[in-house]
């Protein structure tokens, strides 16, 4: 699985420089603050698209093909990026990214969840790992290499290392089911039937919703408070260090505890967090509201992946995974294309509060429909 955490590794460290650099972008290439949220929600669009129409085919022997398309869509994103000086340029390339990664997730967690076993929240926590350390990263080396030459540099660097990645999986190969086309054709309306899977999947759309409304607004929030590029980056590297640092420990939860219950609890610890970074004019402060964030979502992530596991049939694990990313990549693009004119419109404060009250809401839902376990240990009945 070592490839499989490569990959996530490098690609998200360019992604994760994206994110870091649109206040670097808005500044050189004068793009308006209300128009970041079309670069960031871009990124999910293109994910989106993939996500329904490519993700099922991780099920029926194409996992491989679609991981080193996946590769190569997210190095030429990246590459793009390094060229482009236009909005409409930046939001082409921030597609192809945003499409590249749509494959990429599904594909690796099938593969997780077909030969993890009974480690599966264990595994499925090293590759969120992977993916996170991508995030510690790449905003530092993105931060320094703009300060040192200039913002296209990351970009490029980042691509050239995305599409040597290709070589560590052109042979991997991930099982078919033994499920007819039939019942595949029919397999994301026999998903959505259940209720279990429903309640999970608002915990992943509560979740993607608050990195849509995060992505635009970060930079520019700690810019406008006077904050360097250096300090954006190494804001995003405090924001996610204690997810990497807890990443295993985090997703073995999920293997100890119900997922159901590790998700949505600690999903719900983020939502005061969220509600607080708009009222916070200080950037130490920030940076000491963001950890417990990054460790909370640390927990979230798998035991979601998890959950949304377990509401499946292990025949329909890439196609669940890929809806949750589909309906997770919705989120974050209306939370993206949201958060941006809320902020220019009502500042920081209203934008990252009706973030954090519509995560209540979506999240209030999830218990409603299916109320998690609160006792000790994970049922032994419950499937992996």
């Amino acid at each position: 699985m070592r490839s499989l955490y490569l990959v996530a590794a490098i690609t998200m460290a360019g992604v994760s420089s994206v994110f870091a650099l649109l206040a670097e972008i808005h500044n050189t290439y004068g793009i308006a603050e209300r128009n970041l949220g079309w670069i960031a929600g871009a990124a999910f669009v293109g994910a989106l698209v993939t996500q329904l129409w490519l993700s099922r085919y991780a099920d029926r022997g194409y996992g491989g093909l679609l991981m080193r398309l996946g590769v190569v869509a997210s190095a030429f994103g990246l590459l793009w990026f390094g060229i482009a000086d236009q909005l409409w340029q930046f939001i082409f390339a921030r597609l192809l990214l945003g499409a590249g990664i749509g494959v990429i997730v599904p594909a690796s967690r099938r593969f997780i969840i077909v030969n993890a076993g009974a480690e599966q929240g264990r595994q499925l926590g090293a590759f969120y790992g992977s993916y996170i350390a991508g995030f510690v990263f790449g905003p530092p080396i993105a931060g320094a290499l703009t300060v040192a030459f200039n913002v296209r540099t990351p970009f490029l660097l980042f691509g050239a290392l995305t599409i040597a990645t290709y070589l560590s999986i052109y042979r991997l190969e991930i099982p078919a089911t033994q499920s007819g086309d039939g019942n595949q054709k029919r397999v994301l309306r026999r998903l959505i039937r259940s209720r279990q899977m429903v309640a999970a999947l608002l915990v992943v759309v509560s979740f993607r919703y608050s990195i849509g409304v995060f992505e635009p607004l970060w930079a520019p929030h700690m810019d406008n408070l006077g904050a360097s590029t250096m300090i954006v980056t190494l804001s995003l590297t405090g924001f996610a260090l204690p997810m990497l640092l807890i990443a295993r420990w985090a997703g073995s939860l999920s293997d100890r505890f119900s997922p159901r219950a590790t998700s949505l609890l600690s999903a719900l610890a983020t939502v005061p967090l969220m509600a607080s970074y708009g009222w916070i004019s200080s950037v130490p402060i920030l940076f000491i509201a963001a950890m417990p964030h990054g460790i909370m979502e640390a927990v979230q992530s798998p035991g979601s992946q998890a959950a949304v596991s377990d509401a499946a049939p292990i025949d329909d694990a890439a196609a669940a995974q890929g809806l949750g990313e589909a309906m997770g990549s919705a989120a974050s693009m209306v939370g993206a294309l949201t958060a941006a004119p809320l902020y220019s419109w009502l500042g920081p404060g209203p934008a990252f509060l009706i973030g954090a009250i519509t995560m209540f809401v979506l999240l209030t839902s999830s218990w409603l429909l299916d109320p998690p376990p609160l006792s000790g240990k994970r049922p032994e009945s419950e499937p992996v």
